[in-house]
This record gives C-alpha cells, structure tokens and sequence, in this order.
C-alpha cells in the first residue's frame, strides 16, 4: 500500500525497486513549470559560496521581503522551508493549547505535539467543501489557544477571507493566529484573503509563507514569517542558527524578483487547473472540488472502488496521487491531485477514466481504449 506524506517519490520507489524519474508525481503540488531560470543562473553564479559560511540572518532576503510587504526587515523570519517555522513558533511561544480546523496540513498537530502542547481538532462535518471556508466562526469558541489556519487550506482548497481571519485576531488577544499561506502565490485575486500585510501592525497574528511550491524548489527548503517586532524577538530567542543555506537564499533572493515568472505561472496554472477540473467531472464515480490553487480534492462517489486502490492502480501506470485517507476527518473516499502540464494531466484523465469506466461497467477495459481527454 502507498500512502504517507505527499511527494515522497524515492522513498516510494526505492521500496518497488522503480526509478523516480518515470514516475509522474502528482502528489506534490509544486509549480509545473519547475524554478525559472534565473534561479538556476543564480545558484550557478554563486555555487562558490558554499566554501563560506551562509549569513545567518538572511539580510538581503528579509530585506527584500520586508520591501514588498512595506514593513520592517525585523517583521521576517527566514526558515529552512515553512516547516522550520511551524515547529518554532509553539516551541518559542508556549501556548495552553493548540487548535486545528480538520481536516488540514497534518504538520500543524506535530508541531503542536513536538512541543507537548495539548491540540484541540474542530473536525468540519460539512463534506461539500465549497470554495469559501464557512467554519472559521467556530474558532471563537476556544479561547486564550494558539490556532493554526491553512489558507488555501491543504487538501481541501478553501479560502478564508481577510476580513474573518482579521476579525478572528480582534476577537480575542490573547489568541495569536497562524496563518499558513503555503500556497497563496498561486491564487487568483489573492488580495482578498491574504493577511500577511497587517501581521506587522497586530499583536497576535503570524503569517509563514513558502518559497519552494510556488517557485519550484521544494529540494531547497526556504519559508519565512511575517509578524509583529515582538513576536518576532521572542521567536528570535529559540530559532536555532544557520538552519538556511547560501544557495537557498540565493535562489529566494532570485525567485522573488522574477515577476515575469510570477505572471506566467499563475496564468498557466489557472488554465491548466480549470482543464483538469473539467476532465475530472466527466469522468464517472468521482466528483472533483471546484479549484481554488493548484491541486484537487477529489471524492469517490462510487463504492466499489477507494483511495488506495485507485492511487495502487494509478501507481500501476506510474502516476502517484495523495490518498487523502490519514487526514482527520477525511477518509478512503478522497484523494487530491496536483495541477501539472498538459501532457500529465492528460495521462492522469485517461487512466483515471479507465479505472473508474472498469469499476462502474464491470468489465475490463484494455489498454488499447481511445482516449476520451484530447488537447
């Protein structure tokens, strides 16, 4: 059986004695375009570097951050991926108890627990999971707790809107807020729903972004956090030293001031998610979630089938998919997939189709099937 964290490629292979390389990896939701070019130049440039020790404080990358938000170089963090910055932030600032809306990024409960803190879990018994997060409200039930929100949430997609998470800090001050915006870079109007701009000037709200999905380095590992000076100081006081390499930073550095590469990928992806969206709903015994990122929570509609047999039998044609299974509140019904190119997608519509078409005909489909997903 597979299952695990999303785009643990070798491991997986390493265990089917398959080479990673022929696999199509759409357990991983990372940019499909891979990392612009300038990043590669980059890191090139400096390869050199690494004979040195890295700057510990990552000045020019917070200073770039801090640029484009308008705030304080002493506003950002820089960890080694968002996933540094997870653990830190309970660990630093020791809060009562943890609160988690479920199902989401299964990292936020381990954080928590690495730091021996009690995690409360709103499970959503809501399962149409539309586009806007609708559950945000039950937050203020818990008071004087630390919450980790994922916005878009992971794997779901939902979006919280500013104004709620906003007013959720206001609701309580002593309820510092989380916010994870992993993949934020790809959602349309993101304005909208994006709070890393007012973490600065509120005395409760921490913003972690990622650098690797959207910029397509995850091998790299590079995050930061916005928050306010305090916050900051305090998180200061427990962030272990040179977790972040030269050429991470590098590349960050790179990255970010690539705006054409921005552009292009954010209209790329949209256009490839609205076509794999739409293959999906033609395809019978699942229904898709309408995308709000790049990737797809898709549930099984039909019986006869679940999650680890359909990513098994997608294995079997070397594609991999996130079986949703182990996130709470989720189960054998749901698996997500990311938003790659074209030819990928394709190939993962028309063996999905004759996977489902088998299980809902009762018959075999040969492998010699015409293709209904044509570009």
């Amino acid at each position: 059986m597979l299952s695990g964290h999303g785009g643990n490629v070798k491991q997986i292979c390493d265990r089917h004695g398959l080479n990673p390389d022929e696999i199509i990896d759409f357990s991983a939701s990372i940019n499909p375009l891979g990392c612009p070019e300038v990043v590669r130049a980059a890191v090139s440039k400096h390869f050199n570097d690494i004979q040195h020790y890295p700057d510990s404080h990552s000045t020019d990358l917070r200073k770039t951050i801090a640029e484009r938000i308008s705030c304080s170089e002493e506003n950002v963090i820089i960890g080694n991926g968002s996933n540094e910055l997870f653990y830190l932030i309970p660990r630093a600032l020791k809060p009562e108890k943890g609160v988690l809306l479920q199902p989401t990024f299964a990292e936020f409960s381990d954080a928590f627990c690495n730091s021996n803190i009690d995690v409360i879990e709103i499970i959503s018994v809501d399962r149409d999971f539309s586009t806007i997060n609708p559950n945000i409200s039950k937050l203020k039930n818990v008071e004087g707790a630390m919450v980790f929100l994922c916005n878009p949430n992971n794997p779901t997609g939902q979006l919280t809107r500013s104004e709620d998470i906003i007013d959720l800090v206001n609701d309580d001050p002593n309820r510092v807020i989380v916010i994870d915006e992993a993949f934020m870079d790809f959602v349309e109007d993101s304005e909208r729903y994006s709070v890393i701009r007012d973490a600065p000037l509120m005395d409760n709200l921490i913003v972690v972004r990622s650098l690797t999905k959207f910029y397509g380095f995850p091998g790299l590992r590079l995050g930061y956090l916005v928050t306010n000076e305090s916050i900051s100081n305090k998180l200061m006081q427990y962030k272990e030293p040179w977790t972040v390499n030269t050429i991470a930073q590098v590349a960050g550095l790179a990255a970010i001031n690539d705006k054409e590469f921005a552009a292009n990928t954010r209209q790329y992806v949209s256009g490839e998610k609205n076509f794999l969206y739409e293959g999906m709903t033609k395809i019978n015994g699942v229904h898709p979630f309408q995308p709000t990122v790049n990737f797809i929570l898709v549930k099984i509609d039909d019986k006869g089938i679940t999650s680890s047999e359909i990513q098994n039998n997608l294995f079997q044609n070397n594609i991999l998919i996130r079986n949703c299974s182990n996130f709470v509140g989720l189960d054998e019904n749901y698996f997500r997939v990311a938003v790659k190119t074209r030819d990928d997608n394709l190939k993962l519509l028309n063996a999905l189709k004759l996977i489902m078409d088998d299980i809902t005909s009762n018959e075999n489909v040969q492998n010699d099937h015409i293709p209904e997903f044509v570009t």
